[in-house]
């Protein structure tokens, strides 16, 4: 019987596809394409990237697209100053950033020879002291929330005045104009040339129309059931094809929920397969009895993007 489901599940796919002419153009709200390095970012990587108020400033720009880590499984995007984790929480996946200072530093450089204490200093829980010019900028730019605690004293590394901390470096460049001479180092390009590696990632992924290889994919979202109970198990399809209605493979795919009460659920799905599908399977929530729930599947192929939509019901 379930095998039978599947068939006719896979059918009804193949013959809507097949019903369907129109021509679904690629969608870019939810992405960006930064020529400065030739780099993409979107979905919830975007999301994150323009939280802040100065994303060049906390972030830098991009230096490679998002990727799957060899090591986690993670998707990952490094910038030139941050790498964004996309993790699993209690909440859903969500971005996170990593604590790329905590994890470059190392002791034993030569400590500068600076008072760590007074009336222009403050001593963290971390037993580090922030001061100066350096302290300036850290509160100056929400250093709680984007720097994190310092993590080491002033140290002198390659002849600058340098301190770490848990998700940044600040460097002393008294050369530079006056309320300029604080610099975040680009720890996220240090890390990847030291861990990473791999050049191949570093390669710019330019927008297909300017590759000259235009797919415009386009997005079909299909469930399982469109009436079924709260609490049972939901299948989610989304088929991706070109403009020719052929399957494209290796597409990025995410899925967004979006529930009655305003709330949301993100899920990183699979790549599409070699037919142009992806899936994924949930347990429906509780709620009201014919309550709709809308899905909003986005892809992202060699610098194109698209989106598909489609809901189903709580019947019971």
């Amino acid at each position: 019987m379930k095998t039978l489901r599947l068939i006719v599940i896979i059918l009804m796919i193949a013959g809507a596809l097949l019903a369907i002419t129109h021509d679904t153009r690629a969608q870019s709200s939810d992405s960006i394409y930064i020529s400065e390095t030739g780099h993409w970012i979107w979905g919830e990587f975007l999301r994150m990237y323009n939280s802040v108020s100065d994303p060049l400033l906390y972030f830098g720009y991009p230096i490679t697209d998002d990727f799957t880590d060899p090591i986690t499984g993670q998707r990952v995007q490094y910038f030139q100053k941050a790498r964004f984790d996309l993790v699993d929480t209690d909440q859903g996946p969500q971005i996170q950033v990593a604590p790329l200072g905590r994890l470059l530093h190392e002791s034993g450089a030569a400590l500068a020879d600076i008072p760590t204490d007074g009336p222009t200093c403050r001593m963290f829980d971390s037993g580090f002291s922030v001061c100066y010019a350096f302290l300036q900028f850290y509160d100056t730019h929400d250093g709680e929330n984007r720097f994190g605690d310092p993590i080491s004293n002033v140290e002198i590394i390659d002849g600058r005045y340098i301190q770490y901390f848990d998700y940044a470096r600040m460097e002393w460049w008294p050369e530079r104009p006056s309320g300029e001479r604080v610099v975040l180092t680009d720890l996220g390009r240090i890390y990847f040339d030291k861990v990473v590696a791999n050049p191949e990632l570093l390669k710019s992924s330019p927008p297909a129309n300017i590759a000259g290889n235009l797919l415009n994919p386009q997005v079909r979202v299909f469930v399982l059931k469109a009436l079924i109970g709260a609490g049972e198990q939901q299948t989610v399809y989304v088929v991706v094809q070109d403009q020719y209605l052929r399957p494209v493979e290796n597409a990025e795919v995410g899925v967004t929920l979006y529930f009655p009460d305003g709330s949301k659920e993100f899920y990183r799905l699979p790549e599409t397969n070699e037919y142009g599908i992806s899936q994924f399977s949930f347990t429906t929530p509780q709620l009201v009895v014919q309550s709709v729930i809308n899905i909003k599947a986005e892809i992202a192929i060699r610098g194109e993007f698209a989106v598909g939509k489609s809901w189903f019901r709580l019947w019971w």
